[in-house]
């Protein structure tokens, strides 16, 4: 549609498939018609379509979006709450650069991404990489005091590192999602100084809230409201550098909108982490809250530009009433910004001191209830819909590390640390919801370490004791979820068994069923599990009585077969302290695959031509943008332009090249020196093992 009157009939289009789509499509690239139809393609997945609209001014609006094929139904439109694929199958791992490596930098930290990506994780969650009032540091600076929310902090790097950094990832499978601070600013922010140097006669006074709002407190929004001698609020658990952001006020909203637009179209991010999202929520049109001012609106913008994002709200999204900042909630509120929020319930269970010293049938019913979100039955209790999700997690970068809290019990409490720490983190982490692990979590980071902010905070020593037992752990963890999908559900039903302290489950889907079998007693344990077909939904399950089935143990690479007579059949397990089982029940025998691991900081390639092609730089430009890649291997490389129906533009580079980072400039001409005209174009680098295509835009 056009806003101005009678220029509707008037736009052209231009179409464009996007190359990493399953297989082509046809008949897409290159298109002009409002309306286009294509056949059905052959492979199954999420078929990615650009489009480019033009008024008869010249002005132009870029979107993309998608749709589903898959075997039933055949074909799902999503809609504004949907989620893509690698959100429902999500497995996120959190990273802090200053703790990351010894530099602190986002270059450094480029080597680890192959481990990353082998160790099964395909989301990256960036802690705040803006320039900040003062330096990013380890300890009560992590990067949330941001005054500029467009530049990254020098101590960091550049912009275009960070562009490097989401272009590795991606060509690893790894999305990466940027944590951003809609709540406030600093008060060292150029918008808050010149409030503070003006007052009311300032543009940017009304920028800021002034007054206090009554609310009815949502997760972490019952902290206290405080405010400054010169009338600025803020929350009193934080700090007055940090003002609160007035939502209300257009401009703010449009203000903040581009910031995240801006980090979407130049850096290619694939969503957001929103730092104290229930801040906004509660404050939206005040006294009575709601996702008007803030979470809908950024939801409908960016899910315009770019479908396949994600947004993870950091707010308690677990139980009944949280469910309204949820894309889902179909509630006379209307729907929510996000898809994701936190699990601050098991958060809190899993920091009980006294957790360890319960009862065993009270620790297992405790976990239980809270992984079950409340259920008292056999399945799920509180879901908010089918594309919401929550994020389940250990620790975080505000609180203290598990491993180090069970580390303080125990006669031994190394050993028993990071054997309960293992035992579980099996339970929580293969449960329905994301899982998340905070970067040296993998590896026991702060065990036996006594300063507070080192231990959460601090350069992590990926040489740890711990690491040998831990990351191969993790490893198996985060495999099993991407290689098996029962464990990406929201499907979850308790099992029986016959020990107090062994807690059970399964993840169930049809024709290969999960289960999770975890030993939260410090002693061996020989159980007898019971899985029954009873309290999941028909057909879920796929199980038959009087068939013979392999029930896999993907954690420990053994197998054994069952027999399911009236609906149930019985897992004989052996297990030690602490120890855990992970099945698949399946007609044959399956077996968890593990790609090899690299140390932190050795990037060593996977594939005799792996490649590096970064996203060209201004993009959409014009008239010239920079392409740089790099080469793992000798060998003859080739780097062209197409245009949106495969016709070669030009030709950048055809030859011989060494190993090493290069760097091309094309200056919107074809072969002949001819300038070409405005639209997509797509450039290719080549090598004899491997193909990287990407998309750019020249806007004259």
């Amino acid at each position: 549609t056009d806003p101005d009157t009678g220029q509707a009939a008037t736009l052209t289009f231009l179409w464009s498939e996007d190359p990493a789509n399953p297989a082509p499509i046809g008949g897409i690239n290159g298109a002009t018609t409002p309306t286009v139809t294509v056949g059905r393609p052959t492979v199954l997945g999420e078929y990615y379509v650009g489009l480019i609209a033009t008024d008869i001014n010249g002005n132009k609006d870029t979107t993309r979006s998608y749709f589903i094929l898959r075997s039933t139904p055949p074909v799902l439109t999503p809609s504004l709450a949907s989620v893509p694929r690698w959100v429902r199958e999500g497995r996120m791992y959190e990273m802090f650069f200053k703790s990351h490596t010894p530099q602190g930098t986002i270059s450094s930290a480029y080597a680890d991404l192959n481990r990353i990506a082998a160790m099964g994780y395909n989301i990256i969650w960036l802690m705040p990489v803006m320039r900040n009032r003062f330096p990013i540091n380890n300890g009560g600076g992590p990067g949330y005091d941001i005054t500029d929310f467009y530049t990254v902090a020098p101590e960091y790097g550049t912009n275009q590192d960070l562009r490097n950094f989401v272009s590795r990832a991606h060509q690893l499978g790894v999305k990466v999602i940027l944590d951003i601070t809609p709540n406030h600013s600093s008060a060292g922010h150029p918008f808050a100084l010149d409030a503070r140097m003006f007052g009311r006669d300032s543009r940017y006074w009304n920028y800021y809230q002034h007054q206090f709002i009554p609310y009815s407190g949502i997760g972490l929004g019952q902290l206290s409201e405080a405010i400054t001698p010169d009338g600025f609020v803020y929350y009193g658990a934080f700090s007055d550098e940090l003002l609160n952001l007035n939502y209300a006020d257009f401009d703010l909203r449009q203000e903040m909108l581009d910031v995240h637009k801006y980090w979407i179209k130049d850096a290619d991010v694939d969503g957001f982490r929103l730092d104290v999202y229930w801040g906004p929520h509660i404050r939206a049109n005040s006294p009575n809250g709601g996702e008007d001012e803030f979470g809908r609106p950024l939801r409908q913008l960016l899910k315009h530009i770019k479908p396949d994002i994600h947004l993870l709200g950091e707010a308690t999204g677990v139980g009944p009433g949280t469910e309204r900042i949820y894309a889902d909630n179909s509630d006379a509120r209307g729907p929510g910004g996000v898809e994701s929020a936190y699990d601050w319930p098991l958060n809190g269970f899993n920091h009980e001191p006294s957790l360890w010293t319960q009862a065993a049938s009270t620790r297992v019913n405790g976990l239980d209830q809270r992984l079950r979100n409340g259920s008292a039955n056999s399945g799920m209790g509180f879901l908010p819909g089918p594309n919401s999700y929550y994020m389940r997690f250990l620790e975080n970068h505000d609180e203290d590390r598990i491993i180090y809290l069970f580390g303080r019990q125990g006669a031994d409490p190394d050993s028993i640390a990071r054997q309960r720490t293992m035992a579980y983190s099996t339970a929580v982490l293969l449960a329905v919801g994301i899982p998340e692990v905070y970067s040296g979590q993998e590896v026991g980071w702060g065990l036996g370490i006594s300063n507070f902010d080192q231990r959460r905070r601090g350069v992590i020593n990926w040489n740890a004791p711990q690491a040998t037992i831990l990351m191969p752990h993790y490893q198996k963890l985060a495999q099993i979820r991407k290689q098996f999908p029962a464990f990406s559900t929201q499907q979850m039903v308790r099992a029986t068994s016959n020990l107090s302290g062994v807690y059970a489950y399964t993840r169930p889907y049809f024709g290969q069923n999960g289960v999770v079998v975890t030993n939260l007693e410090g002693v061996p344990n020989t159980v007898t599990v019971t899985l029954a077909t009873s309290g999941i939904p028909p057909g879920v399950e796929g199980v038959s009585d009087g068939v013979q089935y392999v029930a896999s143990d993907l954690y420990n690479a053994t197998s054994s077969t069952i027999t399911f007579t009236s609906g149930t059949a019985t897992l004989n397990v052996n297990l030690p302290a602490y120890g855990m089982a992970v099945y698949v029940i399946d007609a044959v025998q399956r077996t968890l695959v593990l790609p090899p691991l690299t140390g932190v900081g050795e990037d060593k390639p996977a594939l005799p031509g792996d490649l590096a092609l970064e996203q060209n730089y201004p993009n959409p430009f014009n008239p010239n943008t920079t392409i740089r890649f790099q080469v793992a291997h000798p060998g003859a490389v080739s780097l062209k332009i197409f245009d949106v129906i495969g016709r070669e533009v030009e030709s950048l580079f055809a030859d011989q090249l060494s190993p090493g980072d290069y760097t091309l400039n094309w200056d919107g001409c074809n072969s002949h020196g001819v300038q070409v005209g405005s639209g997509i174009y797509f450039y290719r680098l080549q090598t004899t093992y491997q193909t990287i295509t990407k998309r750019m835009i020249l806007l004259r």
